[in-house]
């Protein structure tokens, strides 16, 4: 419940029950908890400017567009969880000709990472969506390795997913590839750290099927394929499939782009909530 909009008087008992006290409880309004409420950062506070304010936290923020997007925080906020996965390698193409690559490896998912992190209201937070890696071109391309995610307050990247790496080919089977790692800033905490899934081989001469992509929380790996092109991954963070053939070339399966989602919190060292 917000406190009283333009008009109208706001009391220091409205201003109590809004920051969650019983109403009765002495107030300091030079606290951090007003000043965040009200938004005034320094120097006197005029009632007026706590018009249609509250202290509930702004809305989850799970940014859909690919690269980097800057926010700026809310006064109210004193704490941030991120949830991030990096971009999921491609697929493998294979060249089924004598001597050639008949099954290859999928690519793999991107690391992923929860962890917290103390702000302040007006800092810029930049988060970046990993790319997802291309699957390789029909002839005889390797896969593209998924790019990273990762969240920065200011100057301070926060945490960082690590992209999946692409498939690749031998001629007895082809390689998955590798999951992404994850790394975190020393001041963040409640820090759950995962290595993505590997993409898995494809088998060897005259077995004609390619690797499934590496699955991750928030997305799946490409499918194996028998005899056919690498199959995409859907959803976020996972690797393509890798691509088999019996006979001529045939393209690998797409990784499938990163995943980052911000939660906010208006009191600093909050409890671990989150989970992919």
């Amino acid at each position: 419940m917000a406190l009283p909009s333009s008009g109208n008087s706001i009391s220091l008992q409205q201003v109590n029950v809004e920051l969650g006290n019983t109403g009765t409880d002495a107030i300091n309004m030079g606290s951090s908890a007003v000043r965040g409420l009200f938004g005034v950062s320094s120097g006197a506070i005029d009632m007026s400017d706590g018009f249609g304010k509250s202290n509930a936290p702004p809305d989850p923020i799970t940014y859909t567009t690919a690269g980097s997007t800057a926010t700026t925080i809310d006064a109210s906020v004193r704490a941030i969880g991120v949830q991030i996965i990096g971009g999921g390698g491609g697929g493998c193409s294979a060249q089924g000709n004598a001597g050639a690559f008949f099954g290859t490896g999928g690519g793999g998912a991107g690391g992923n990472i929860i962890a917290y992190f103390n702000v302040s209201g007006g800092e810029t937070l930049t988060a970046v969506r990993g790319a997802a890696g291309a699957g390789g071109v029909a002839t005889n391309g390797l896969g593209q390795n998924g790019s990273a995610s990762s969240v920065t307050v200011g100057s301070t990247t926060v945490a960082t997913g690590n992209g999946g790496s692409r498939g690749f080919a031998v001629e007895n089977g082809g390689g998955g590839g590798a999951g992404g790692g994850t790394s975190s800033n020393g001041s963040a905490y409640n820090v759950t750290a995962n290595t993505g899934t590997a993409g898995s081989n494809g088998s060897g001469q005259f077995g004609f099927s390619g690797g499934a992509g590496g699955s991750s929380p928030e997305g799946s790996g490409g499918a194996a394929s028998s005899n056919a092109p690498g199959n995409n991954a859907s959803g976020n963070g996972a690797g393509g499939g890798g691509a088999s053939s019996s006979g001529g070339h045939k393209s690998g399966g797409a990784g499938s782009v990163g995943y980052v989602k911000i939660t906010f919190y208006t009191s600093a060292n909050p409890d671990a909530d989150l989970s992919f």
